[in-house]
């Protein structure tokens, strides 16, 4: 009886926004005659920063410090439309629409502040709050006065909206499922290394360290991503080798009946985590960006599988990977039941275990390996 460790990894890939598109989102922003700027958007900040990232794409957009942005989003009356937080698109679809909302203000901006200076507003530039002659950086005017001037001069509003709406896939193949344009806004890619050590005599799977890799498009912000990255990993610690989901084992009967009887991990033991950001810029994101959120948890979960067979010989193919279903799978392994083997690069699942089988059991939709 020995403490084994392992080795494994996964790669994953992620689609961001709803499928099969037409997923709105709406911003409007104004810019008031002191030259601070609210921006109104419907995505609710759920703890994924969207706040943030969105204000940072607007003073980005705008020219103006990050201070100067206020993020309204109070009610759904004042806040223009937006399908929802979900479908990691809060960056991607919502900030393509703030982004665009920016730049059709920052067009009114530029048309008054040409106004004031006499120049053509497409040699104009705005940089940290000032507007600037391209070429000669000395003929400038600040922001609040642009905007004071836009008040109380030309009785106008500095003001923009903007909408981001994915078209919809309107031609799909019957037969095969094709579509004539991509059922998604982008996709982002991960991978995840796991170490891990397995005692064949307990069952007991500890992970030792996590190495993830993420394709975020563009880091907006690093510090958020890096934050969601090792948030999503400690749930998909949490996913691999202790949380049961419905529903649970062996029933719903079994399952805790307070929230202390449920098993996630906590902050003591855990395992070293080490993560790479790749930044491969989406060609239709705001500055690049790809959405991040769901996925974070994802590539942990099969690593650790992986990982949990390199050291012991043995797929669980049930997650969470526990002791008991560690220490059966070592039992059919000692009786001569192989169960998944690898051939090549493919895992080769048994029949009981594909996925028309576990879905329908005694349905007339099961059908016979290899159809």
């Amino acid at each position: 009886m020995a403490r084994h460790t392992g080795r494994g990894i996964s790669a994953i890939e992620y689609p961001t926004g709803m499928n099969q598109n037409g997923d709105p989102s709406q911003a409007w922003i104004k810019i008031k005659p002191d030259g601070r700027v609210d921006v109104f958007s419907g995505t609710s900040d759920i703890g994924n920063g969207s706040k943030t990232i969105q204000s940072q794409i607007v003073a980005e957009a705008l020219g103006v410090p990050y201070e100067w942005i206020t993020y309204d989003n109070s009610n759904t009356d004042s806040s223009p439309v937006c399908t929802g937080t979900f479908a990691s698109r809060a960056t991607f679809v919502a900030g393509n629409a703030v982004l665009k909302a920016a730049r059709s203000a920052r067009e009114k901006l530029l048309e008054i502040a040409g106004k004031e200076l006499e120049i053509d507003p497409s040699d104009l530039d705005v940089v940290d709050g000032e507007v600037i002659a391209k070429g000669a950086p000395q003929k400038k005017i600040s922001v609040p006065d642009v905007a004071a001037a836009a008040t109380w001069v030309h009785g106008e509003l500095i003001t923009g909206t903007g909408a981001q709406l994915n078209p919809y896939a309107a031609i799909v193949e019957p037969d095969t499922g094709k579509v004539d344009i991509p059922p998604h806004a982008a996709i982002s890619y991960a991978a995840c290394a796991a170490e891990v050590e397995v005692d064949d005599e307990t069952g007991e799977v500890v992970v030792k360290g996590l190495w993830q890799c993420f394709d975020v498009g563009r880091a907006i912000n690093p510090t958020l991503v890096e934050g969601q990255i090792e948030g999503g990993a400690l749930m998909g610690l949490g996913l691999g080798v202790l949380e049961s989901c419905y529903p649970y084992y062996p029933s719903v009967e079994h399952r805790g009946s307070e929230f202390g009887s449920y098993l996630a991990p906590g902050i003591e033991g855990l395992p070293e985590f080490n993560t790479i950001v790749i930044e491969n810029p989406s060609a239709d994101g705001p500055y690049g960006a790809k959405g991040i959120s769901e996925m974070a948890n994802n590539p942990q979960p099969p690593a650790i599988a992986a990982a949990v067979y390199d050291a012991v010989g043995v797929w669980v193919t049930e997650l969470p990977i526990t002791p008991e279903r560690v220490l059966r799978a070592l039992d059919r392994k000692a009786a001569g039941d192989a169960g998944p083997r690898r051939e090549g690069k493919a895992v080769i699942f048994d029949e009981e275990l594909s996925v028309n089988t576990v879905a329908h059991p005694e349905s007339r939709f099961r059908f016979p390996v290899g159809a």
